[in-house]
């Protein structure tokens, strides 16, 4: 059964960076896959109004190129998506709430993060001079497909056009210093996506045994499966729309296991889901120029 994966690429003599799709039998993309490059699926202002959802998107009209010879070996990959808001859930994990000496919320514990803190698989977290800790979180990020508000949980996953991978990278001495958590999850660079939006059909749910893992130089940090959470996906969304819109392209971080770990420059982190093929997202760490 064939598995559609969307992503953003730039050629390595351009600027312009491109929407793209490509298609496998299931696995992850490789660099030899071929791509298609792709009318934005996420930008409603490229598409007429009858189109409203990514799935309705992806047909012929989408393809704005098919390149006889352009593969992924050609291109560097990028964040998978823009999105318009990157929206957070906090303490989703009760391991992890209680690792960090906190009560697990009664409702979703909700904050954004900035959309300049994105960047992709590859590209380098920059840890910041001067502080004690600066944290990896591993999570299951996912992406919206329909515009939606005051959306019901049973109708929630209807708006779901994939998944994806994420890092809430996190600086704690400003987290735990600040009434609000901006500044601590807002640093150029805390905010790792990708590699690719893995589509799946309007209302699919992902196992709930398959595992978050997140990697620290090879070594496996934290490891919890999608039931753990405390809220599931449905109920964040369902949450979130309560009192804002979601959008096409808006990604969801639906939070932490227990395990998140201090990060040094000069390290590499990486973060998969084990049951449900996402890929891996990797990034090193380095210090600021």
């Amino acid at each position: 059964m064939s598995t559609t994966w969307l992503g953003r690429v730039r050629a390595r003599n351009e600027r312009k960076s491109h929407p793209v799709r490509v298609i496998t039998d299931g696995a992850a993309p490789t660099p030899e896959d071929l791509l298609d490059i792709l009318r934005d699926p996420f930008d409603d202002e490229l598409w007429p109004e009858e189109l409203p959802s990514v799935w309705q998107r992806l047909g012929d009209d989408a393809v704005v190129d098919r390149p006889a010879v352009a593969t992924l070996a050609d291109v560097d990959v990028l964040a998978p998506c823009r999105p318009g808001k990157l929206l957070c859930v906090g303490r989703n994990y009760r391991a992890h709430a209680a690792e960090m000496g906190n009560e697990v919320p009664t409702e979703p514990l909700m904050f954004q993060k900035p959309r300049s803190a994105v960047v992709g698989s590859g590209a380098d977290v920059v840890i910041p001079s001067g502080f004690d800790r600066v944290d990896m979180e591993s999570e299951l990020v996912a992406v919206i497909g329909r515009r939606g508000r005051n959306i019901a949980a049973e109708d929630a996953l209807d708006h779901v056009a994939g998944y994806t991978l994420g890092n809430d990278v996190s600086n704690r001495d400003l987290q735990r210093g600040d009434k609000l958590w901006t500044r601590g999850k807002g640093f150029d660079t805390f905010a790792p996506l990708g590699p690719w939006i893995r589509v799946t059909e309007p209302g699919a749910a992902l196992p709930s045994d398959a595992r978050v893992q997140g990697r620290l130089d090879g070594e496996l940090r934290q490891d919890a499966a999608l039931g753990d959470m405390v809220f599931d996906v449905p109920a964040v969304l369902a949450f979130i729309s309560a009192c804002m819109t979601l959008e096409p392209g808006d990604v969801i971080y639906t939070g932490t296991p227990e395990g998140v770990s201090a990060l040094e420059p000069g390290q590499t982190i990486e973060i998969t889901l084990q049951g449900f093929e996402l890929g891996t997202l990797v990034n090193p760490t380095t210090s600021p120029s």
